[in-house]
């Protein structure tokens, strides 16, 4: 299971900076949008923050994603 848990999470990561990025968004200007610190948008997007079902849910409204497009890869 450990190795699936692994592949989601960068798939997951792999997948904001890719949103952030075609947003034309900084990582401070994305922390402000979604009240966060610049240091844990750069720790999801690097494989050391697991971001939470309510963050993942707060990007998808965002974004105007469904929740599902952060575990396709894109």
């Amino acid at each position: 299971m450990q190795k699936y848990e692994v592949m989601y999470h960068k798939i997951i990561a792999d997948n904001i900076k890719k949103l952030r990025k075609s947003h034309k968004l900084s990582q401070e200007n994305f922390a402000e949008k979604i009240n966060c610190s610049r240091e844990f948008v750069s720790r999801m997007e690097n494989l050391k923050e697991k971001p939470s079902l309510k963050m993942l849910l707060k990007l998808s409204f965002l974004f105007n994603v469904a929740p599902s497009y952060f575990f396709v890869e894109n």
